[in-house]
């Protein structure tokens, strides 16, 4: 039980870690409307070159390297929305699925997921957490050779209304990362500040067409943001 808390902690740390702020890691954006009937959340992938990123440990307990390979779905405003992470021990074939989920879903029905159209893989939630809820799912070799040659890994779990929404997270880049070496902390940090000055970036453009709507209706020029 120590050991699995401690992987548990690596992984869920891991994936906060990938965040642009403390701020962002601690919010879960509610899903945008699904634009059909199945639900699928809008946004984009968090990262630069390769949103897909492995980091790596050792368990203080076993002495153990553990690697988690992970990939995050954001809004376009930055928000967190899903992710979605191989985890490994060495020296062991038993694999992990960790998936992360905003809060305000269903715990009962658990979640679904699934690489392309193929089939389905049920697995239940763990924990959740002020910002977002876990579930980890065991998987095989199989499924991750599905996921290196897959173009979506697609997360399924249903609203209060028990409505199912469906978090698309792209499998570009996943080979690259499972596969390399982990990332270093320098990099780490580049893409956290790259990251942050994404979400900025975004957040200013939004005020302004905020601005030019006002002052459009008022007859106005639109004056530029305060820096």
């Amino acid at each position: 039980m120590a050991t699995l808390f401690s992987l548990r902690t690596l992984a869920a740390a891991a994936t906060l870690a990938l965040t642009a702020s403390t701020a962002l890691a601690q919010q879960a954006a509610t899903p945008a409307p699904a634009p059909a009937a199945a639900g699928a959340a809008a946004g984009t992938d968090a990262g630069t070159d390769n949103p897909w990123n492995k980091i790596c440990g050792s368990d203080p307990r076993t002495k153990k390297q553990i690697c988690f390979t992970v990939r995050q779905l954001l809004t376009d405003s930055g928000q967190f929305l899903a992710s979605a992470g191989v985890r490994e021990v060495d020296g062991e074939t038993r694999k992990i699925l960790l998936v992360q989920t905003p809060v305000g879903m269903l715990i009962q029905p658990g979640i679904r997921v699934q690489i392309d159209q193929n089939a389905q893989v049920p697995g239940k939630y763990t924990i959740c957490m002020p910002n977002a809820c876990f579930a980890e799912i065991p998987i095989n070799d199989d499924f991750v050779s599905g996921m290196k040659k897959g173009k979506d890994l697609i997360i399924t779990t249903q609203n209060q209304q028990a409505k199912a929404l469906n978090f698309p997270i792209s499998l570009t880049g996943f080979t690259g990362s499972y596969t390399g070496p982990a990332i270093d902390t320098a990099a780490l940090q580049r893409q956290r500040d790259q990251l942050a000055e994404e979400v900025q970036r975004k957040a200013k453009e939004a005020q302004q067409k905020l601005l030019d709507a006002q002052n459009a209706a008022s007859g106005n020029a639109a004056p530029a943001p305060q820096q």
